[in-house]
């Protein structure tokens, strides 16, 4: 045998050796190569600490087809953004909010809201209990539904539609259909988001 062909023949075994190992790795799912899984459901404004708030399980993610572009610039910058676990911690905020603002509780609505939206809703606040009036009573919410999403400034911000019947003492019950603003800064490590806004929908 001459020592061209040995040479050849080892090469070749050396081959089947290396593309043996490079495949069995690729077969492989490395730690790293795992999914990551979902985030824990949790309010989408309140912070882990606050297991003993109450809160509504997570129902399947309802976005309207005109948000769902929006909602893939928020993956693009925070892939752990799941929008069924929104939805479902959108409802409990939405809950808390409106059963604090009743209350006149702003020790719960100070972490649930921005700034500028607290300070609207402590001046109602301080009007309602100047005249004697009562909060409004939320009755049923109804349906919650993601409307817009966009990111501005590393400012992420999600719009849901709310409709939830309420009951305000001699006005009795009335339904309402509203779109709250939630916006978190993505270069924060602070997962929670706040209401940013309130418009009539």
């Amino acid at each position: 045998m001459s020592r061209e062909l040995i040479e050849v023949l080892i090469l070749a075994a050396v081959a089947v050796i290396v593309i043996g190992r490079f495949f069995s790795v690729l077969g492989q799912r490395r730690g790293s190569d795992r999914p990551a899984a979902p985030p824990e459901p949790r309010p989408a404004t309140v912070d882990a600490g606050a297991a003993s708030q109450p809160y509504a399980p997570p129902t399947p993610a309802q976005t309207a087809p005109a948000a769902s572009v929006g909602v893939a610039s928020i993956l693009a910058v925070d892939p752990s953004f799941d929008p069924s676990s929104f939805v479902g911690g959108a409802r409990a905020a939405y809950e808390m909010i409106v059963t604090a603002f009743a209350s006149g509780d702003r020790a719960t609505l100070g972490p649930l809201l921005s700034p500028r939206v607290f300070e609207s809703y402590s001046k109602a606040i301080d009007d309602r209990e100047a005249s004697g009036g009562a909060g409004p009573e939320l009755v049923r919410l109804k349906t919650a539904e993601i409307v817009d999403a966009r990111v501005e400034d590393n400012i992420a911000r999600v719009a849901v539609r709310f409709e939830a019947e309420l009951a305000e003492g001699a006005y009795g019950l009335r339904e309402t259909k509203e779109r709250w603003t939630f916006e978190r800064d993505v270069r924060s490590r602070d997962p929670n988001w706040r209401l940013a806004g309130v418009a009539q929908a």
